[in-house]
């Protein structure tokens, strides 16, 4: 069958990924009336999913990198359809947060193997960063629609019309899947090693913990202390021992990559949180209203990894990596400087620049870490780009609370900024040494050096 089928199998289970991480936060209210559950007991409805996709990502890139992607893809599928009915028919709180961890590690298997079997199909160029392109899109249509899918489901049919929305269109792709996807692996796999994957969990585990549970249980609390010392234990022990989990990962555009993918969405998803907070609270506008204003944002974020697609291969790498986090960052203070006139069309610069700041940030995430090794270790090249991003939104929303709640939000913008500068920096020294544009490569890509 056509490589396309392959691409629309992925992109429509990348949106629906993101979909179920950001939908389900406009059905909390009603989940915690027909649960009769408390605030945290509906809040970890959305923390048990994004820890366990979290933690999961970087372990499972790399066993289906190993064992086989198209294999790690049709498991993933089976895992989170499944978990998604049964979410569904949850009759607790407790049971449904245990399920949505379940429906989590589903989509780390997916999320792990979704850019590598792209990367398989097509060669670096055009057709793979248009393949690329067309996946970044598709999140960056679920963190548009999300709100307004998850709202118009709920109050039309309630909460659990969102998990029963996955369940057709699981199955359907994993029907064309079964047929469609070619298997692929790396032909000369690493040894396994348990031990430093282990580790690598209980570091990225007790770190998410304790970003999760620290601003609402408090900094001071054994939830945040606790998952802070698991965290640096497991990565002093990691320090200590070569592993082969990140092996083929020693490149400087590689790393710096990784670095703005994180920054990325510390600015971008924790500064896009709480301006939502400001534009339904001081601002007074509606659910739906918010939700209109902020396709200035993400209208943006869909279009500019398609266009960008055409010549992205052209530009360098370096540049293309800094340029998502500088362009989120001049969003920020735009936004900063006109937030408080509560005017629409004050802020729209603001809102254009941040979007495609996301969407370039998104494509260049991609297309430089898949770029930046070698083919064979796509699965964990994609795993720690992609578990950067999920630290980044962790870490945003609990770091930009604080001048939030402190000094109101355009101070909130103001820092949030900072990281997202600051992020981009690795890259920018490596675009002035005049890092080549992205070619086909066997033994790794640009900057793949010490």
């Amino acid at each position: 069958m056509s490589p396309r089928w392959t691409l629309a199998v992925v992109t429509v289970t990348g949106y629906l990924l993101v979909l179920d991480l950001i939908g389900v936060n406009v059905a909390l209210p009603a989940l915690r009336r027909d649960l009769d559950a408390g605030l945290a007991e509906a809040q970890w409805a959305v923390d048990a999913y994004a820890l366990t996709l979290a933690v999961l990502l970087l372990p499972a890139g790399a066993l289906a990198d190993r064992l086989g992607r198209r294999r790690f893809l049709l498991a993933g599928l089976a895992v989170f359809t499944a978990a998604s009915l049964a979410c569904a028919l949850a009759p607790s709180a407790p049971v449904l947060d245990a399920l949505r961890a379940v429906q989590g590690a589903g989509a780390a298997l997916l999320y792990g193997t979704a850019s590598p079997l792209l990367a398989a199909l097509h060669p670096p160029g055009p057709e793979r960063d248009r393949a690329l392109a067309v996946l970044a899109a598709a999140a960056g249509a679920a963190g548009v629609t999300g709100p307004l899918v998850g709202g118009a489901l709920t109050e039309a049919f309630g909460w659990r019309a969102l998990f029963l929305l996955n369940v057709p269109v699981g199955l359907a792709a994993l029907a064309v899947a079964a047929r469609a996807v070619r298997e692929s692996r790396d032909p000369d796999p690493r040894p396994l090693d348990p031990g430093g994957t282990g580790l690598l969990a209980a570091g990225m585990g007790g770190l998410l913990w304790a970003l999760i549970e620290g601003p609402r249980a408090g900094w001071g609390g054994p939830e945040a202390v606790g998952g802070l010392a698991v965290a640096a234990l497991a990565f002093a022990a990691l320090a200590r021992r070569r592993t082969a989990v990140l092996a083929p990962l020693g490149g400087r555009l590689f790393r710096a990559n990784a670095v703005a993918a994180c920054a990325l969405h510390v600015t971008g998803a924790g500064s896009l949180a709480y301006f939502s907070l400001h534009v339904q609270g001081p601002m007074g506008a509606r659910p739906a209203e918010a939700g209109a204003w902020f396709l200035a944002y993400g209208l943006p974020g869909l279009a500019a990894p398609l266009l960008l697609a055409r010549v992205a291969h052209r530009l360098p790498p370096a540049a293309l990596v800094a340029a998502g986090p500088l362009l989120l960052a001049a969003s920020c203070l735009l936004l900063a400087a006109t937030c408080r006139t509560h005017a629409w069309g004050a802020m729209v610069p603001g809102f254009v620049l941040g979007g495609l700041g996301m969407g370039i940030g998104n494509l260049a995430a991609s297309q430089v870490a898949l770029a930046a090794v070698p083919a064979r270790a796509a699965g964990v090249a994609s795993g720690v780009t992609n578990t950067g991003k999920q630290v980044g939104i962790a870490v945003g929303i609990a770091v930009l609370g604080v001048p939030y709640g402190m000094s109101g939000v355009d101070a909130m913008f103001v820092t949030a900024a900072v990281p997202a500068i600051a992020g981009a920096l690795p890259a920018l020294l490596l675009a002035r040494a005049a890092t080549p544009a992205l070619t086909p490569s066997r033994s790794g890509g640009p900057g793949a050096g010490p």
